[in-house]
């Protein structure tokens, strides 16, 4: 049977990807998959009316222009802050940006376009050519090794429409709602070349492709509130043979899901082919609780959208001068980031994927404009911490606390100068490793570090509550009692139960309350134990 077992079911991407897991396809057949994502811009207004976009949870019918509603004689008005939105998207994605496109009317009846087309470009898109390059991250892709370049066919700007929702009566028919808040918010369409082979790599691209909007804040790329979605396209062959017929699987909002219903599709494709079926041209939906895709309508039933010139908006033109610009303003890019970051401190590809998506739940919120893991770890870096000390911090210890607390990253209440301290005084040996998380557990659960007049005073907090490292003097007599509070163990010992000695090494760690090195009490214990031997 096709159906999911359930669908916690990323480890089975993830043993897949390494390998550990068997293949979705027979040795000899291979899936074509191609993305469409709708991605929602992060701009001022709407696409042709100065209407702001809405928030979450906005009220509905609040927010919707004359234009919006579909009023008669309202005319469309292109906004600045959407077309520069969608050139830096263009920019991120490394594409050709067209010096003239056009927009067109794409005609069909649904309640949630009032005005009955939706004006995009079908026919010259404002970009074209570019790419996007995953790489090795955990579940995705199987090795540092592993890197494909997606080639981006086009962007093309267009309206969303408003959003429906079913709801039942007293007398258990459906009535449908419509929301036009949304109806008219600007959106840019990025299609992919078919190029991807797996789930895997499907889920790698969005995460890219959001990634790198987020970066230069084009979108939020929030799936979860339907700032982002995708439609995936997908076919099997036998390799060398032509591709077979294609489904294409609408609006999925997360790359969970997105994942899942390919997987499933990949198999049920194959269980069609395997039985002697054809498989039919289709447009699919997806069951996020059962996990399997369901058919929406044949591709023979498809729609005719009867495109045609937008009469009402004239072409858009950009300029070289404007497109050099505005690249100007673009922050570093995550590729380049990845490989400067790698480069500079001599860290792992590992730690550097950790770095760059720390705390960035697939399915979560953006955070573009807070410090992120790259910039607290470069000032930490900045502040004198060895580089690999500083990315420890602040991909294990730091991430784990703030964890405890249910804080994302971008809340961290730590700044980095009080992290360079805690690094600053254990390098100095003035605490152990165990005080200094124990001190970071503090600051990151209280919400406080300490201070007097402005400044830090971590160093002082240290003194002041005995916290400091226990050192030669104070651990010779407290390891000398452990000796002898356990004769037993320290024969067992010389007669070479060595093992025997990490019971006395608890013991007298316990007694520090974690202000000594377990090694130093370790190398003390061991020598009173071996002397002994001689007497």
């Amino acid at each position: 049977m096709l159906r999911w077992a359930r669908l916690g079911t990323r480890s089975l991407h993830t043993a897949r990807a390494r390998g550990q897991a068997p293949p979705l396809l027979p040795t000899g057949w291979q899936a074509v998959i191609g993305i469409e994502c709708h991605a929602q811009l992060l701009a001022p207004t709407k696409l042709f009316s100065p209407t702001p976009p809405p928030p979450l949870h906005a009220p509905p019918n609040t927010l919707v222009s004359s234009f919006d509603a579909g009023y008669p004689g309202t005319l469309p008005c292109l906004q600045e802050g959407a077309v520069t939105a969608a050139l830096k998207a263009a920019l991120a994605l490394q594409c050709q940006v067209e010096h003239v496109s056009v927009f067109d009317r794409k005609h069909y009846v649904y309640a949630d376009l009032p005005t009955g087309y939706q004006i995009t470009q079908h026919r010259q898109p404002f970009a074209r050519n570019g790419s996007v390059s995953i790489r090795f991250e955990d579940g995705f892709l199987s090795s540092p090794d592993d890197a494909l370049d997606i080639p981006i066919v086009q962007l093309q700007l267009e309206q969303d429409t408003g959003k429906t929702t079913y709801a039942a009566t007293d007398d258990a028919s459906q009535v449908c709602l419509i929301d036009y808040n949304r109806a008219g918010v600007a959106l840019v369409e990025i299609v992919s070349a078919p190029v991807l082979r797996t789930p895997e790599q499907a889920g790698a691209y969005v995460r890219k492709l959001r990634q790198l909007l987020r970066c230069v804040g084009a979108s939020d790329g929030n799936m979860n509130e339907g700032s982002l979605r995708c439609d995936a396209n997908v076919s099997i062959h036998r390799i060398g043979e032509p591709f077979g017929p294609r489904t294409e699987i609408k609006n999925l909002n997360s790359i969970k899901f997105m994942m899942h219903a390919l997987d499933f599709e990949i198999r049920r494709q194959f269980t069609e082919v395997s039985q002697g079926r054809a498989v039919e041209p289709s447009t699919r939906g997806f069951h996020e609780a059962t996990g399997e895709t369901y058919l929406l309508r044949r591709k023979e039933d498809a729609l005719d959208y009867r495109f045609m010139p937008e009469p009402n908006v004239g072409a858009l033109h950009v300029s070289p001068a404007q497109l050099a610009a505005l690249a100007e303003t673009l922050p570093e890019l995550p590729d380049a980031r990845h490989a400067r970051v790698r480069a500079q401190y001599g860290l792992s590809v590992r730690d550097v994927n950790v770095l760059l998506r720390l705390n960035v739940d697939d399915d979560g919120d953006a955070r573009t404009a807070q410090m992120d893991a790259v910039d607290y770890f470069e000032e930490l870096v900045r502040l004198e911490c060895a580089p690999q000390a500083a990315a420890n911090w602040t991909i294990h210890t730091l991430p784990k606390f703030l964890g405890q607390m249910r804080l994302a990253f971008h809340h961290n209440p730590v700044p980095p100068a009080a992290l360079a301290e805690l690094i600053h005084m254990l390098d100095e040996e003035i605490i152990t490793q165990s005080t200094a998380q124990a001190l970071l557990r503090t600051f990151v659960r209280e919400k406080k570090i300490p201070t007097r007049n402005g400044c830090l005073a971590i160093r002082e907090h240290v003194h002041e509550n005995n916290l400091s490292r226990m050192h030669d003097d104070e651990l010779r007599p407290l390891c000398q009692e452990v000796v002898r509070a356990f004769p037993a163990e320290v024969e067992a010992i010389q007669k070479g139960k060595h093992k025997v000695l990490a019971r006395l090494v608890g013991e007298a760690m316990r007694h520090t309350q974690g202000r000594a090195d377990p090694a130093h009490i370790t190398r003390l214990l061991t020598d009173m134990t071996g002397a002994s031997i001689g007497k």
